[in-house]
């Protein structure tokens, strides 16, 4: 067993915040800017501080253990997450129509995020969980785990765990390299990050330039969203390296690399502070307790950096007490203990057997885990109760069972009945446990299918043969109309070969009847709606349930051309190619009435793919999205 001496820990810890402050706010107003900076430092980039979800949601993490105790789990962290985080940038909104669905860390994190589930939101909450547990990488990973699948799933949640481990081995390594190679045992092998990880450090030990280091991260691993894991965790690496252990430089480097300003710097300037500590700070660079601003639910009793890093010692001796076995705090001042026992009773968790989403019609069967908290703690004997959506029908009779040390599975089928007039994006199940002194209640949610109408598809020949008796060769007036050899060839193969679409046409009042197709997440590609291959064009219809008259704003993704109606008003169309993210397109105040809206989407397939999303969000770009809708079955 390691030791630190309290106020060596204590120290660093203060070290970590001051540099993830200090650090965070040079970085701050540049965020989303790509270009390369030449910027020099200057004292008053830091004379205010500014707010940063970076520090914001690790006070929350803190805020919860110190209200429920060191044995937190992601449902925990979640529930804070959504009661307490008013703004909803990018995976964060994601996760709060998750969790409003009811659907719980891991998937919380995974499903309907496929733009943002590689973003930075995770990797730069790792600072609190090393400075709880000081020196132990394994526990200190652990807890960043629980809190990044909340939004994230895969390669940020290694990352995560990463820089948690790293950070909680700075309280006793200073060597960088060493500290690497460490935090990438968190990394499993062939993942891309770790081979971002493992090329931009030898790119950055073999070349003196970082700006050419930034050139090569760009082109192998570069992604137009700034908040992408990929290129800011290259960009935090270089820095540290070519920064050689200089705060100054290091922030400089990672400021001038653009992209995720805020939050390369502050990470850099977190992990150099544990190492450095915060006196070492103060004497060099004439820094000072610049104390902290947050902008979510939350009071803290100081907003000083010196108090939050008090606060957190509380919380890492009383981990050092109860879980961190590799670490002795030796000589702390007496001290309040935070809760040591468990948020709960039960854990449960649902197993979807794939994705928690189901249409009309359709069966789910799904497994109910039950486990205790403790399992040293006596066998249980407990009364369970399921109940669901109205209209649904579940096989789930109430029961007694008795939970043991390995916990219970007990398997459940639910259905949605043909006939059920409203599927609801949200729909809760309420389970119930009781038994003695407990009395515990569980809510899960399943997501509802969009129910569609799909027309088409409708596409055009890219010639027209003029009309010819039976037995007369259809090139007739060929060459005359197309004198040039090579022109009249490619005419004539694509008008074999291929097709085109006419996107100024209306097909609608001539189409056939339609087919019904249910989507599960926000993202739909035209081959989900029919397996037609080639240019078309596609109309997709939707009776759209809203349960009150309501003004909401929409985001359209898109990555080829498209229109958007909502009860016959045209609200969103483009004639352009794009990459797809969940927000290419903005509308405000848009209406929707209670009860019915007709939505119908006009999907124009000029190349392979063709993918579109549509959001309804309460107050614009970075706010939570609207989930209480439903579609007419």
């Amino acid at each position: 067993m390691r030791t630190i001496h309290y106020e060596n820990y204590l120290d660093k810890v203060f070290g970590a915040w001051i540099g993830k402050s200090i650090a965070g706010t040079i970085g701050a107003p540049y965020e989303g800017r790509k270009e390369l900076f030449d910027y020099d430092y200057d004292p008053k980039a830091i004379q205010e501080m500014f707010p940063n979800d970076d520090l914001d949601l690790q006070v929350l993490w803190l805020d919860v253990m110190e209200r429920k105790g060191i044995h937190i789990d992601s449902f925990d962290l979640a529930e804070a997450f959504y009661n307490q985080v008013p703004y909803a940038p990018g995976e964060y909104a994601f996760f709060k129509k998750n969790f409003a669905r009811g659907i719980h860390p891991p998937l919380s994190g995974s499903f309907n995020n496929r733009y943002y589930v590689n973003g930075m939101g995770c990797p730069i909450r790792s600072e609190i969980w090393a400075c709880i547990a000081p020196g132990n990488a394994s526990l200190a990973a652990a807890y960043a785990q629980k809190d990044g699948v909340l939004d994230h799933e895969g390669d940020s949640v290694y990352m995560e765990q990463f820089w948690a481990a790293v950070e909680a081995e700075a309280f006793f390594e200073s060597d960088l390299d060493r500290l690497f190679e460490l935090g990438a045992s968190w990394l499993p092998p062939k993942t891309r990050i770790a081979q971002l990880v493992e090329d931009t450090l030898a790119w950055s030990k073999a070349e003196t330039d970082w700006r050419r280091v930034r050139e090569w991260i760009i082109r192998d691993y570069g992604h137009p969203d700034c908040t992408n894991l990929y290129q800011n965790t290259g960009f935090t690496l270089l820095a540290l390296i070519h920064g050689k252990g200089e705060f100054i430089d290091t922030t400089m480097i990672a400021l001038n690399c653009g992209y995720d300003t805020d939050c390369s710097c502050a990470t850099a300037g977190a992990l150099l502070g544990i190492i450095q500590g915060a006196q070492y700070l103060i004497d060099t660079y004439q820094f000072y307790d610049t104390s902290y601003k947050l902008s979510i639910d939350l009071t803290r009793p100081s907003l000083d950096l010196r108090s939050l890093a008090i606060d957190t010692c509380r919380a890492g001796l009383t981990v050092a007490v109860e879980l961190n076995r590799e670490v002795e705090i030796i000589d702390a001042p007496p001290w309040e203990p935070l809760p040591a026992g468990l948020p709960r009773n039960f854990h449960v968790e649902i197993d979807y057997r794939g994705v928690p989403a189901i249409g009309v019609g359709e069966k789910r069967n799904i497994v109910i885990k039950i486990r205790k908290y403790a399992p040293q703690v006596a066998d249980t004997e407990l009364e369970l109760a399921l109940r669901g959506p109205e209209g649904w029908q579940v096989d789930f009779q109430p029961r007694n069972v008795n939970v043991t040390a390995d916990g219970l599975e007990l398997a459940c089928c639910v259905t949605v009945p043909a006939e059920l007039p409203i599927l609801m994006d949200q729909n809760l199940f309420e389970l119930s446990m009781k038994g003695g002194q407990v009395s515990q209640q569980f809510t899960f949610g399943i997501a509802g299918a969009a129910v569609w109408q799909v027309y088409g598809p409708f596409w055009e020949n890219v010639w027209t043969p003029a009309p010819t008796e039976l037995g007369e060769w259809y090139y007739k007036g060929l060459e005359e109309s197309y004198p040039d050899a090579d022109e009249r060839t490619d005419i004539i193969r694509q008008f074999h070969l291929n097709a085109r679409t006419d996107g100024t046409k209306d097909y609608l009042p001539s189409a056939p009847e339609p087919v019904t197709r249910q989507t599960f997440e926000d993202l739909v590609d035209v081959a989900d709606l029919i397996g037609y291959q080639g240019p078309c064009v596609v109309y997709a219809q939707r009776q759209l349930y809203s349960p009150k008259d309501q003004t909401v704003h929409l985001l359209v993704g898109h990555t080829d051309a498209y229109e958007v109606w909502i009860n016959g008003e045209c609200v969103s169309k483009s004639d352009q190619v794009d990459w797809w993210t969940t927000e290419n397109r903005h509308h405000s105040n848009i209406t929707l009435r209670a009860g019915q809206n007709t939505l119908l989407l006009k999907c124009i397939r000029r190349g392979a793919h063709a993918s579109y999303s549509m959001n309804f969000s309460e107050k614009g770009s970075c706010m939570p999205l609207v989930f209480d809708l439903g579609s007419y079955v």
